[in-house]
């Protein structure tokens, strides 16, 4: 079980021994990871143009055009954002189906300068892929056409979410204070740790309280917990 936003690892521990889940897995910063995904995610475009008609009837020159357009205009974006991406991607698809059918299916495109016989070709082969069945008898159809435009950005170090250099050399030593928590209709005295102190590779017997400063780490009796490298709390789940 994943535990983020500000409470969930509060009650990580209760839902997981209630689903049968065996491990918990508290990230370093778990009050901000929606706010961290936004800051570590690539920037992308989606583009997609309606084009609605039969592959042997398009006009080739018009395609190229609607690809290149979406790349342009992709790349452009991108280069407006304050984040430079150490590099931008670029992907095309088409949506196609059979004439007179109902559902898709998206057929990705090696190049922009796709011809009428690569798109028939491709589709054929991704319809025979998905049903095992050949229509030659009947005319393909295109859609839509698709391009992403992805910058991707320079890959972050997880494990600097939490400074190495505030760990504990012990865990008696990131222990905060000893207080009567109620668990399961019975009160247990609590060790209250501070997280960000916790040792590497320490193990940590419940029931325990790890505190910080976006979210509070609840370790119910019989649970254990350890710290890795990358700042992550796995939890094992103890017998209830």
């Amino acid at each position: 079980l994943f535990a983020f936003g500000g409470a969930g690892p509060l009650h990580a521990t209760a839902l997981a021994r209630e689903l049968g889940l065996p491990k918990v897995l508290v990230p370093a910063r778990p009050g901000i990871t929606n706010a961290l995904g936004c800051v570590v995610a690539d920037l992308r475009h989606d583009f997609v143009n309606t084009i609605n008609q039969p592959v042997a009837l398009l006009d080739e020159a018009l395609l190229h055009e609607v690809l290149e357009r979406h790349r342009s205009e992709g790349e452009e974006l991108i280069a407006k954002e304050a984040v430079k991406p150490d590099m931008i991607g670029v992907t095309h698809s088409a949506d196609m189906q059979f004439v007179g059918q109902t559902h898709i299916i998206n057929v990705p495109l090696p190049l922009s300068t796709v011809t009428r016989a690569t798109l028939q070709l491709l589709f054929e082969k991704a319809y025979f892929a998905r049903f095992k069945v050949e229509l030659p008898e009947i005319r393909a159809n295109l859609v839509n056409l698709n391009t992403s435009v992805t910058g991707v950005r320079p890959a972050i170090d997880l494990s600097r979410l939490i400074d190495p250099a505030g760990r504990a050399a012990t865990l008696e030593e990131a222990r905060r204070e000893t207080r009567p928590v109620w668990y399961h209709g019975t009160w247990h005295d609590t060790p209250v740790y501070a997280r960000e102190k916790l040792p590497l590779d320490a193990v940590i017997e419940g029931p325990a309280i790890l505190e910080q400063m976006d979210a509070t780490t609840v370790l119910e009796p019989g649970d254990t917990a350890r710290a890795d490298a990358d700042g992550n709390i796995i939890i094992d789940i103890g017998e209830a």
